[in-house]
C-alpha cells in the first residue's frame, strides 16, 4: 500500500479522509498547512500527495512544485471546493498534478483514486527514510 501525504486545513475533512485511506490500508501523514507539508516532504518520500487546493487562503501548488523535486514519482491529487480552474487550467499551473476531485468528495471515489494513482505510479524505493509517524505505524 501507499504512503499518502494529506494536506487539508479543515480538521473534520482531514480526519475523515485520513480514516478512509487508512481503512483502505494506506499509511497517512496528515498536515494542516503548507509549511507542515513542506517539512514532511523534507523528511520522507510519499507515494501520493492529496492536497486541498486552497489552504488558509493560499494555494497548495507550492507544495506540489516542491514535491516535483523531493518526491518526483509521487502522484499529486488536488481536492477543491472552489470553482477555480473549471477548464483544467490547474494542470498547466501544477506540472505534476494528475487528478482533481471536487468537493463534496465521495469517500469511495477518494479511496479508488488513491488506489489508481498507486497502480499508475512507477514505484521506486524511497530516497529518504520513512517518516517517523509512518515507521511507527508499520512497526505497531
Amino acid at each position: 500500500m501507499a504512503m499518502v501525504l494529506l494536506l487539508e486545513d479543515d480538521a473534520g475533512l482531514r480526519f475523515t479522509f485520513a480514516q478512509t485511506l487508512e481503512d483502505a490500508g494506506h499509511t497517512v501523514i496528515s498536515v494542516a498547512d503548507n509549511d507542515a507539508a513542506l517539512a514532511q516532504l523534507r523528511k520522507c518520500t510519499p507515494d501520493v500527495l492529496l492536497l486541498d487546493l486552497m489552504i488558509n487562503g493560499a494555494f497548495s501548488t507550492d507544495v506540489a512544485d516542491y514535491a516535483g523535486y523531493a518526491a518526483p514519482d509521487a502522484a499529486v491529487i488536488y481536492v477543491t471546493g472552489s470553482g477555480l480552474f473549471p477548464k483544467g487550467e490547474l494542470f498547466r499551473m501544477s506540472r505534476n498534478a494528475r487528478w482533481v476531485l471536487r468537493k463534496p468528495v465521495d469517500l469511495g471515489d477518494l479511496a479508488n483514486m488513491v488506489e489508481h494513482a498507486c497502480a499508475q505510479a512507477s514505484v521506486n524505493p524511497p530516497q529518504l527514510p520513512l517518516c517517523p509517524v509512518a515507521a511507527a505505524k508499520k512497526i505497531g
